[in-house]
């Protein structure tokens, strides 16, 4: 019997069609990732921070950004929690000024005018000097390189930006507004904290780099605080640090000096 090559393609055809395929293999779902740590575990490393460095001694270079001005000054510092410090401001012939608070007064000498004044340790009083508006107890936080609100978190939320490897924990201020942690996914490190008003409106941001180990402790040796507000920005780049050094309540007051003029800075004019 013949097959015309028209009938053979048909069955081959025919042939084909009633060949069972193999069904398409079905994708493995993917692994599911660790959990999201909690608020707590988060901040974890930072509270444990605060509670094993309680002092500091050390060298900084400190860069102060405004609307219409700049400058870099050093300064040697000296902190003890929870509200004292002591800023001396180096200039080319000495020092230029001298800052102190016990965390009830503040005390600053200026040399080259020959005057001290004190007053309340006040934001408003400490911004004449430092100039960020904080209390003597943000300062202090500050200068340990710690938020400058309470790490007493009570919940939260906690999301993974993949793309940056960072968890970021936003948490409710009592009296309205939130508080941002950005830490990184690896280490858990603190690398921004931001203040934000009920309006969602950025009102502060504290960025935290170059973690150096001292001492068998974690540490950034660069801080920088932005006021979006007052449009004022300051960084401080430790240069030398000694954490926990027994510093005498002495270092944080400031004594009359013979022929310097004693100013009252709640009753006279910004200096």
């Amino acid at each position: 019997m013949k097959v015309t090559a028209l009938a053979l393609f048909f069955l081959l055809g025919a042939s084909c069609t009633l060949t069972p395929r193999s069904p398409s293999p079905v994708p493995a779902p993917f692994p599911p990732g660790p959990p999201l740590p909690t608020g707590q575990e988060l901040l974890r490393p930072l509270t444990v921070r605060r509670a094993h460095i309680t002092s500091l001694r050390g060298l900084a270079r400190i860069v102060y950004k405004e609307t219409a001005e700049k400058g870099t000054a050093r300064q040697a510092v000296a902190v003890s929690a929870p509200d004292h410090f002591r800023l001396e401001l180096f200039s080319p012939v000495g020092i230029a000024a001298l800052v102190t608070t016990d965390g009830q007064q503040l005390a600053a000498y200026l040399p080259q005018e020959k005057t001290m004044y004190r007053g309340a340790a006040t934001p408003r009083n400490a911004a004449r000097f430092l100039r960020v508006m904080l209390s003597a107890r943000q300062v202090t936080s500050l200068l340990l390189g710690l938020p400058l609100l309470p790490l007493d978190v009570d919940g939260g939320t906690v999301q993974l930006d993949t793309e940056s490897a960072r968890y970021e924990l936003t948490v409710l201020i009592p009296g309205g507004g939130t508080q941002r942690f950005v830490c990184e996914q690896k280490t858990q490190r603190l690398m921004r904290w931001e203040v934000q008003n009920r309006e969602g409106l950025l009102l502060a941001q504290m960025t935290l780099a170059d973690y150096r180990t001292v001492q068998g402790q974690e540490f950034p040796f660069e801080i920088a605080l932005v006021d979006l507000q007052g449009n004022q920005e300051a960084t401080i780049y430790y240069e030398q640090l000694e954490l926990n050094p027994t510093l005498p309540p002495t270092l944080f007051t400031l004594a009359p000096i013979a022929g310097v003029q004693e100013t009252n800075l709640d009753t006279s004019a910004t200096p």
